[in-house]
């Protein structure tokens, strides 16, 4: 199978295809550190005591023991089907809430998914 070529960074240095060069990563670790300055934290963003509490509460259910995805593994996580990005309406409705696998089904595909800023129109 023929693989690609190397490629020329925006700093002029050669760079093998699929790696990130050393300015680029720079760039990128210097962007995640601002934005997790200007970040609230998980208590600020709704993920107290109570949403402990509740969270747990849901999982209990015998319905919502199996991860949605269909992966057949034990939920160990609360899922927002839609995003809330701060919508504490959006963030306590249980008609969004999902069970999930902690890792992988959350912490890949639906946070690749949540990154495109992809967002599915109703909720399933």
């Amino acid at each position: 199978m023929p693989m690609r070529g190397p490629r020329i960074c925006n700093c002029g240095r050669q760079v093998a295809a699929g790696i990130l060069c050393e300015c680029q990563r720079q760039r990128m670790q210097e962007r995640n550190a601002r934005y997790e300055a200007t970040r609230p934290t998980a208590r600020e963003r709704g993920y107290d005591g109570k949403w402990q509490k509740e969270s747990k509460a849901f999982l209990a259910l015998p319905e919502n023991r199996l991860c949605a995805c269909g992966c057949g593994r034990a939920s160990d996580m609360v899922d927002h089907k839609i995003p809330h990005r701060g919508d504490m309406r959006l963030f306590w409705s249980r008609a969004n809430w999902q069970p999930m696998a902690g890792s992988p089904c959350h912490s890949s595909r639906k946070q690749s998914i949540e990154s495109s800023k992809e967002q599915p129109n109703e909720l399933h």
